[in-house]
């Protein structure tokens, strides 16, 4: 009796894991193949890549533009430039010493005084005939006062 119990429970058994098998056997269906601009929007990595590349253009590769026109211009000074430093002293540069990154700047033409300053003082150069036709303006109405 023991024996046809446990050879019933045996094949109920045996039954369950041949129906399973079968069932794995099976072929499941083909996934579709997505695109390559399907693949590349379900990257898990993409909001990353973009907050780099947006960070980078809007911090780094502007600060990066004005150093290098800083440094043009500092290299590009030469003596009878007219200059203005970051503490806003305007003078003309009489000579540049490339050695010590030091220039000397005439500040006062009268009494001829000369300060020394570093390149990285000289905020910008400015441009000399600008500078005298903002200084001696036109007058129009004293030509129609005569």
């Amino acid at each position: 009796m023991f024996a046809e119990i446990y050879l019933g429970i045996a094949c109920q058994s045996l039954d369950s894991i041949v129906s399973t098998i079968s069932i794995l056997a099976q072929e499941a269906p083909a996934a579709e193949e997505l695109t390559w601009f399907q693949q590349l929007f379900n990257n898990p990595f993409l909001p990353f890549v973009i907050l780099f590349f947006l960070a980078f253009q809007i911090f780094i590769a502007p600060e990066r533009r004005r150093k290098a026109e800083e440094a043009k211009m500092l290299s590009t000074l030469k003596k009878n430039d007219r200059v203005v430093t970051a503490g806003g002293i305007h003078g003309t540069v009489v000579s540049t010493s490339s050695e010590t990154n030091t220039l000397m700047l005439r500040i006062d033409d009268n009494n001829n005084t000369r300060i020394k300053v570093n390149y990285t003082a000289i905020a910008r150069v400015t441009d000399a005939s600008k500078e005298k036709k903002e200084s001696n303006p036109k007058d129009s109405d004293s030509k129609t006062k005569s």
